[in-house]
C-alpha cells in the first residue's frame, strides 16, 4: 500500500508540476494551503493531510485529485518498471520524467488527460 501511495504521491507531483507550469495555479493549491496550512513538508505529511481532509476540499479538488489518483494507478507498472531501482523521491521524479516516452500508450493517454485538462 505504502509502494503504491509513494508511486502515485511522485506521479502526482510530477503532473500537477505539470499543470501548475501550463496554468499558472493549479486546481487545489489553495484548498491544501487552507486545509493544510501548519503541515510542514516531507513524508508524505501532506498527502495524508489531504486524505484526511478530503471532505473540505472543493468539488474541482476533488476532480482533479481522484483524475491524478486514477492516472497514477494506470501508470503504476510503467514506473516500477522504468524506476523501481530509484529509492529516493528526488532520483524517481526524475526518473519518470525522463523514461515518460517509454511509458505505455495508456499511461501516456492518462497523464496526458490530467496535464490537459481544464483547471
Amino acid at each position: 500500500m505504502l509502494k503504491i501511495l509513494s508511486t502515485c504521491a511522485t506521479l502526482s507531483f510530477l503532473l500537477v508540476s505539470s499543470a501548475m507550469a501550463q496554468s499558472g495555479v493549479g486546481a487545489c493549491a489553495a484548498d491544501i494551503k487552507k486545509v493544510c496550512a501548519n503541515i510542514e513538508p516531507g513524508n508524505l505529511r501532506i498527502a495524508t493531510c489531504v486524505k484526511e481532509h478530503v471532505a473540505d476540499l472543493s468539488d474541482v479538488c476533488k476532480a482533479r485529485l481522484a483524475a491524478v489518483a486514477a492516472a497514477g494507478k494506470t501508470c503504476r507498472a510503467d514506473v516500477e518498471k522504468q524506476c523501481s531501482t530509484e529509492r529516493r523521491r528526488i532520483q524517481k521524479v526524475t526518473c519518470i520524467s525522463n523514461a515518460i516516452t517509454n511509458f505505455g500508450d495508456d499511461c501516456k493517454a492518462a497523464i496526458a488527460a490530467v496535464v490537459t485538462r481544464k483547471k
